[in-house]
């Protein structure tokens, strides 16, 4: 187990790393950690259950909920270019499918607002 988390945490390294790059995909998250992309699908899935995809979507997704809440950026459209999505309006979807909640409502809850 401790031999999967320090992966997940070279992993998550290089996903903070690149966070903003837009085109952040599997094939440079297995070239950047040294395996093919058939393994780190595997690897990601037995670890986290997730594809590397939606692993991926997640933790952005949950950087922009910390961006959000500690007012780092008070823009929506900020959030979303600071974690990797181009479209902003696709980045608010997927945050409301996540979440429940749009990004404005979070800040508007955390006072940013």
């Amino acid at each position: 187990m401790t031999g999967e988390k320090s992966w997940l945490n070279r992993l998550d390294h290089i996903i903070e790393t690149n966070i903003s790059d837009a085109s952040l995909n599997n094939e440079r998250l297995a070239a950047e950690i040294a395996i093919s992309e058939r393994h780190l699908f595997r690897r990601v899935r037995d670890i986290t259950g997730l594809s590397p995809q939606k692993y991926l979507r997640q933790y952005r997704l949950q950087r922009a909920m910390q961006y959000l809440r500690n007012g780092k950026y008070r823009k929506v459209k900020e959030v979303a270019f600071a974690v990797g999505y181009i479209n902003t309006s696709y980045f608010i979807n997927q945050f409301e499918k996540e979440y429940g909640k749009k990004p404005l409502r979070i800040l508007q809850e955390a006072g940013w607002r």
